[in-house]
């Protein structure tokens, strides 16, 4: 009988200290490092589509080229019937932002909250297309699990380093699989006002060895303005990574060439 009761008190007593047991689960950091390495197609040419779906049905879409060279990315807006538009140079981890259109040959530079305007009015912010990285500018923390069709997710809370436009981004991760789903993103006021939906796919990678694979990745980006009403999707279809750019392709002055 004495053995019986003590082995029920050590078992009580290891259901107590499994409860008071701290949790084990992944830090923010390593959260928020899962949606920096899904966001990062590595050195190379990424291939894709840029669509606008507005609220009213009408629809704008381009051919998307994105070069990189592991500090600096170059976007080529090519539309159908009208041939290149628009290129988008970040420079120094999306530190230094420019934009040129070439419809009007006329070259802008992005700085502090002009970062924090449309991207030719879609949902996408200059700052989103940067490649700026999410660790090294805001500072995450896990707030309670939140539950979705039956789903659960980690639920980080960002904060900004440098609070310019977004007071606060919304990451969810799933707590299954640990992939990132969606950003919430909130105003200078904390509103809530676009949402952007991470969705998984085959992607094409050529590597440098010119060997080709499909792997799965996040794959398409939808971003929900929900001031506007309007779907912005970017699609991705291919990674080249035998791609070398030369570095003339990332100098401000080649933008109007």
């Amino acid at each position: 009988m004495r053995k019986i009761w003590i082995l029920l008190l050590f078992i009580s007593f290891l259901s107590i200290k499994a409860q008071g047991a701290p949790d084990t689960s992944l830090s923010a950091q390593e959260l928020l490092a899962r949606l920096d390495r899904e966001m990062d197609f590595g050195k190379g040419l990424v291939k894709g589509t840029y669509v606008l779906i507005r609220r009213n049905g009408t629809s704008e879409t381009w051919k998307i080229n994105r070069f990189f060279n592991g500090e600096d990315a170059l976007l080529l807006f090519d539309r159908k019937g009208r041939g290149l538009e628009s290129k988008l140079l970040t420079k120094d981890e999306g530190e230094n932002v420019f934009f040129f259109n070439v419809l009007s040959a006329k070259l802008f530079r992005k700085t502090d909250d002009e970062k924090y305007e449309a991207l030719m009015g879609t949902g996408f912010f200059y700052v989103d297309l940067s490649g700026y990285s999410y660790q090294a500018n805001y500072n995450p923390l896990v707030n309670a699990d939140l539950e979705i069709g039956g789903e659960v997710y980690y639920r980080v809370s960002l904060k900004p380093i440098l609070p310019y436009f977004y007071k606060k981004l919304v990451l969810l991760v799933g707590k299954k699989d640990l992939k990132p789903y969606r950003v919430d993103f909130h105003d200078r006021d904390g509103i809530l006002f676009k949402t952007l939906n991470l969705k998984y796919g085959p992607v094409k990678v050529k590597e440098t060895s010119g060997k080709v694979e499909e792997i799965q990745k996040a794959s398409r980006l939808e971003m929900l303005d929900l001031n506007t009403g309007s779907i912005t999707v970017w699609e991705i279809q291919e990674v080249d990574k035998s791609v070398n750019p030369d570095a003339s392709l990332f100098a401000v002055d080649n933008l109007s060439r």
